[in-house]
């Protein structure tokens, strides 16, 4: 029972730690920016513009916005975008193609902190988008096309009930109450995985599974603690494992190339987090999430293996 509570505890104050501290600040401005940029219409014009180039992909211009914003901001800033897409009632088309997309990519607040261990956070990146291309292109012409209903996309129309004054403020007010309204609904889940991750660890489960798997391990030429790093990314998302990465690199040494090519599989929000943040945040994306888990899993292969070939 103590081990339980003091997991309990902990696992609770890392969790405020990063929803308060790191998330909700990005958010806000995020958000009060999206949505000053929506008042003006500037949103729209940017959106109409890329369309043409990225519609091969089977994305639309909110959702290459979506794209830019996880890859220069963080794993939560794509939400404000795909809110405004789910508000405009994009087609599932178009929807399915950017939640994959988002979930193959590289975030941001996972890249750029291996910088101070000599990795380019920009070569990660960039493999991120051509892994999110991949994985939108998947979803929305091969899997989209034919499981997903074909709605009829109003990215591009004007929407009479979203209107709101062309007001700094009053965009901040309604982008601040919209981050607070994301952090109270992604904070329990934080909670809960960082708790089963410190559970792994303190009750020695993570050592018996490496020992009952010994064999499968060393056939895959992997070692406890690259299984450690995967199960806090898939339990606790990809900035918790950047975090128990840079404090095991003091002990031993990771090279900046070994990071890079584990960028693949760690830094992406297909994880428990990230799924959950994203659909508690834009529960349209309920409807077609299976869709976008297959299609991301296929861009991060694409990812893993241009990797291998560098």
């Amino acid at each position: 029972m103590t081990i339980l509570i003091t997991a309990i505890l902990d696992a609770g104050r890392s969790a405020v730690d990063i929803a308060i501290f790191t998330f909700l600040p990005l958010m806000i401005v995020t958000f009060s920016l999206m949505r000053y940029l929506e008042s003006v219409s500037a949103l729209r014009s940017i959106a109409g513009k890329v369309n043409p180039l990225f519609r091969p992909f089977g994305l639309d211009g909110f959702g290459v916005l979506a794209i830019i914003q996880l890859s220069l901001v963080s794993s939560a800033a794509p939400v404000a975008a795909l809110t405004l897409m789910a508000r405009k009632r994009t087609s599932e088309k178009f929807m399915a193609a950017a939640f994959a997309a988002v979930l193959a990519a590289a975030p941001a607040n996972a890249s750029f902190p291996l910088a101070s261990l000599g990795v380019d956070p920009g070569s990660i990146i960039m493999n991120g988008i051509c892994g999110a291309l991949a994985a939108s292109t998947l979803a929305g012409w091969i899997v989209g096309r034919r499981s997903l209903r074909g709605k009829i996309c109003s990215c591009d129309r004007a929407d009479d009930h979203d209107v709101v004054r062309r007001d700094l403020l009053a965009a901040i007010n309604r982008g601040g109450a919209d981050a607070i309204g994301v952090i109270a609904a992604i904070l329990p889940v934080l909670v809960i995985s960082l708790a089963l991750v410190r559970l792994t660890q303190s009750t020695g489960a993570l050592s018996a599974f490496t020992s009952v798997a010994q064999p499968l391990l060393q056939l895959l030429g992997a070692s406890q603690q690259d299984v450690l790093f995967f199960l806090t990314k898939c339990l606790a998302g990809s900035s918790a494992t950047v975090t128990l990465l840079l404090d095991a690199h003091k002990e031993l040494s990771f090279t900046p190339e070994k990071i890079i090519h584990g960028s693949a599989f760690l830094l992406n929000p297909l994880d428990l987090p990230g799924l959950s943040i994203l659909i508690a945040s834009v529960p349209a994306l309920r409807s077609v999430a299976g869709v976008a888990v297959f299609s991301a899993l296929a861009g991060i292969l694409v990812r893993t293996a241009l990797l291998s070939w560098l």
